[in-house]
């Protein structure tokens, strides 16, 4: 007996027919785009060594968050649990002579260890891009105003079940910048360890043990300011409310460059989407500068996400300014997902010995855009019988 023949991993689904049609069409939209903006597409490999995720950044993944592995040498290998870091490598090695900047996107599974019990998938579908070896407000301007065209065609009349802008879905662009959270430890001296377990509390929106820590901390001003952080939420207005909390010329300049950025975003095409947001919540550590996240209607999460990242190539051992931003796929599929079953226009059956002529019938029903499916059935009441149940409404004899 095999006890686990019939079912699938925890952590793993499968994926069935109008599911599969919608997360196709995910891929499809955001290749489309990103194509269009002169983006190329690379795959990574599924097992990469452990070595590519083991970096100084301290954005290290943890072993109990891998699932892992060892080659015939003794070496150990890991399911890739992100795709930023395998490309980053992929920039480094074998695209280290290339013309900079490097445009390139991917759409590939990833794979993590989740809680148990936490209703998460191990195995998602993650696409994105990543912009290597550009620095500056234009790079970091392309990412977002990429990133809002994407949330807009998923959510404005394009979507495949949206009847009228009315009955579209709304999205929200959030962005931050990671240089005034490093600003405000710095300026209060906390400690990196307790600088990690804010991040990691405020990212769980766990209040009650945040509290608990800062009772820890004994400068009553840097408690009030690390209080602040998941407050500072909005517009304009918060910029002059975190300047007051952290009066450094480090948070003063990530602050009017994330003004600066708003300010521009505000005039293009879906500005009035955007909010700043100056809480660390899901940034991960090796980010250096802007930061976002993207929300659409329906999604309880954010469906995509990504900021700079220019200390991280060096890892890699080319020294590189870089912007990304990663999509949940699965969750955009959600919201791309068809109403109705896919039924094919027309059934063909084939009386006794006219097989070859209906295949050839249905090679041309097919070439001119229909749907033909070859009737199995052995006589045509049945074949009727089998149409009737799967909705197909025309029936050709041969």
């Amino acid at each position: 007996m095999k006890p686990y023949a019939g079912c699938t991993p925890e952590g793993t689904r499968d994926l069935l027919f109008e599911e599969c049609r919608a997360l196709r069409q995910a891929e499809k939209l955001l290749g489309s785009l990103l194509t269009s903006r002169g983006y190329h597409k690379v795959i990574t490999p599924t097992l990469e060594f452990f070595d590519v995720f083991r970096t100084g950044s301290g954005d290290n993944h943890s072993p109990e968050s891998l699932y892992s592995l060892f080659d015939p040498q003794g070496r150990m290998l890991v399911l890739r649990p992100d795709s930023t870091l395998p490309i980053a490598r992929i920039a480094a090695t074998r695209l280290r002579d290339a013309v900079y900047p490097l445009r390139l996107y991917y759409c590939q599974s990833v794979f993590r260890r989740s809680k148990r019990f936490a209703g998460e998938q191990d195995e998602t579908m993650q696409g994105g891009l990543e912009l290597i070896g550009a620095a500056g407000l234009a790079a970091d301007l392309e990412v977002l105003t990429t990133s809002i065209e994407l949330l807009e065609r998923y959510s404005d009349g394009q979507h495949p079940n949206a009847q009228s802008a009315e009955a579209s879905s709304d999205f929200r662009l959030e962005i931050g910048h990671a240089g005034f959270f490093a600003a405000l430890t710095d300026y209060f001296a906390i400690p990196p360890d307790i600088r990690d377990e804010i991040h990691t509390l405020i990212a769980a929106k766990d209040f009650a043990a945040l509290g608990d820590l800062l009772d820890t901390i004994e400068h009553p001003d840097a408690r009030e300011a690390v209080r602040a952080l998941p407050e500072l939420f909005g517009g304009a207005e918060v910029l002059d409310r975190a300047e007051k909390l952290v009066p450094t010329t480090a948070a003063r300049e990530a602050l009017g460059y994330l003004r600066k950025v708003y300010e521009l975003l505000k005039g293009t095409s879906g500005g009035a989407k955007i909010a700043l947001d100056l809480s660390p919540n899901s940034w991960g550590s090796y980010y250096t500068g802007l930061v976002f996240r993207g929300y659409s209607e329906g999604c309880g999460h954010a469906v995509l996400s990504g900021g700079r990242y220019d200390n991280l190539m060096r890892e890699y051992g080319k020294d590189l300014p870089a912007i990304g931003m990663g999509v949940k796929l699965g969750e955009l599929a959600k919201l791309l997902q068809p109403q109705k079953p896919l039924v094919p226009d027309i059934l063909v059956f084939a009386e006794p010995g006219h097989e070859p002529a209906a295949l050839e019938c249905i090679r041309e029903l097919t070439a001119s855009g229909l749907i033909a499916e070859f009737a199995l059935q052995e006589t045509l009441s049945d074949a009727q019988a089998y149409a009737a149940a799967r909705g197909i409404d025309k029936i050709k004899i041969i």
